[in-house]
């Protein structure tokens, strides 16, 4: 009986020394709604956060935006919508009308698609930083029976869901010269952006 465990001890020593040697990227830190993981210099490698929803009239029919990226595809990134409550159609497009760029759909599917009930796109990093340049934003959810509108942020009020780009924006670019260009050095210290902890997915 004691065998099994001293080959379970070893196994698990071996991996940990492994994992010791590696120069994978330091574990997952939480920052605001973000997990975020960095290379020994610093450096983003992994950005992300949960879908969150929009700013709706309606929070059980809201739509949901989440965000993924990795340093190894640094021009684009992995948008997931979904719905905060109920059946929907499946989201065959997703637009953002963002002042003063004007409407930027994205509709490129990712190759996975993890969830049943949210559907995942491939969109260019500069749609969502011209989203954080933006003064307001609507977001137009395409499926095939209907087009949802939604806001994303006005001049006074921001949705969790544009906190949440924002903040997952200033985290790729921290310490850089871009993080200053998008105006999000220091944002989080103005309270017209704090994330909203009062949403809950299942209300």
């Amino acid at each position: 009986n004691l065998m099994p465990k001293k080959i379970a001890s070893g196994v698990l020593v071996a991996a940990l020394a492994l994992v010791g040697c590696s120069s994978a990227p330091k574990p997952e830190n939480q920052v605001g709604e973000v997990q975020i993981t960095r290379n020994a210099q610093g450096e983003a490698q992994t950005a992300q956060f949960s879908p969150l929803p929009l700013d709706c009239s309606n929070p059980l029919r809201c739509p949901t935006l989440g965000l993924a990226w990795t340093a190894e595809k640094p021009k684009q990134a992995l948008l997931t919508v979904g719905f905060t409550r109920g059946q929907h159609a499946p989201v065959e497009m997703i637009e953002f009308d963002a002042r003063p760029y004007g409407p930027m759909r994205v509709r490129s599917l990712a190759a996975e698609q993890p969830q049943p009930n949210q559907v995942v796109f491939q969109v260019p990093i500069e749609t969502l930083e011209r989203l954080a340049l933006s003064r307001g934003a609507l977001v137009r959810v395409h499926s095939a029976d209907h087009v949802l509108e939604e806001s994303f942020l006005t001049g006074e009020k921001a949705s969790p869901a544009a906190n949440a780009v924002k903040r997952w924006l200033q985290q790729i670019y921290k310490g850089t010269d871009k993080e200053q260009a998008l105006g999000l050095k220091g944002i989080f210290m103005d309270q017209t952006y704090q994330h909203d902890h009062s949403y809950r997915p299942d209300r």
